[in-house]
């Protein structure tokens, strides 16, 4: 692995007095995680949440140029907020900064405990000299997409939505999980690519009471643990519409 580490190195802002790198490059790609709405130097928040919002998009627009690239290069973005009234909110500056549906990062909005007078926190990946290439299953509707860039291909939360009448599978927890992975066999397969290239999936309930009947779902669907991607379970906000939310990651 470390063989193939060509670059490395972390991204600082331009402030000499800011001693907190914003994010770092391995390769081509650009990875910052928790980047907040603050001033790079006295650390003080921007203002509301829609400010600190746009201030966050600053930082990683600097991010990503100071490393190589700029924001065409960002693949996809995880915000966090405090409540759930704040997870629409932000999406006022980001879909101004990218108002092309056809050409955005995907981008989910979790709920987290974020330090005192921080509004939001957003993590990022980009890839240096790489172009989106939105990925849609045709009568699924998306807010944030599937996207592919290079050879990697990141989905935002998926869901199990019957792929000829877009609604939502009935039959609870077990038959949507088993949806959203039929739906990720569609969406990697678009991408030019098979199951067999994902690498990660990240499922989301609302309690624990979840996670038994989606990994053993997972894992009929995955049945050789030395090939079965890596699968991260996690509480945290699903629309009322449904169980289960579950989001993928594939090296094509």
């Amino acid at each position: 692995m470390a063989a193939d580490i060509k670059q490395f190195f972390e991204v600082y802002p331009a402030q000499p007095q800011a001693t907190i790198p914003v994010g770092i490059r391995i390769n081509d790609m650009v990875v910052a995680n928790g980047l907040a709405g603050i001033d790079s130097v006295t650390g003080e928040p921007a203002g509301d949440l829609v400010a600190q919002m746009s201030k966050i998009l600053e930082h990683l627009q600097r991010l990503m140029e100071r490393a190589g690239g700029s924001m065409d290069n960002v693949v996809r973005c995880s915000a966090y907020v405090t409540t759930m009234a704040d997870r629409e909110p932000i999406y006022e500056p980001w879909e101004a900064l990218y108002p092309d549906k056809a050409d955005r990062p995907g981008l989910k909005a979790l709920l987290a405990e974020l330090p005192a007078g921080h509004l939001v926190h957003l993590d990022a990946v980009g890839i240096i000299g790489g172009k989106r290439t939105r990925i849609d299953i045709p009568n699924i509707t998306a807010r944030d997409p599937a996207v592919k860039m290079g050879n990697w291909f990141f989905t935002s939360r998926c869901h199990g939505n019957d792929q000829t009448t877009g609604k939502i599978v009935e039959g609870g927890l077990e038959a949507e999980t088993r949806q959203t992975f039929e739906n990720f066999a569609t969406l990697v397969k678009l991408a030019g690519g098979t199951e067999d290239n994902i690498v990660q999936v990240n499922m989301f309930g609302r309690d624990d009471s979840y996670k038994e009947v989606a990994r053993k779902v997972f894992e009929e669907r995955f049945p050789d643990p030395a090939k079965r991607p890596v699968c991260h379970q996690m509480v945290n906000v699903v629309s009322n519409s449904m169980q289960i939310s579950i989001e993928m990651m594939a090296a094509l």
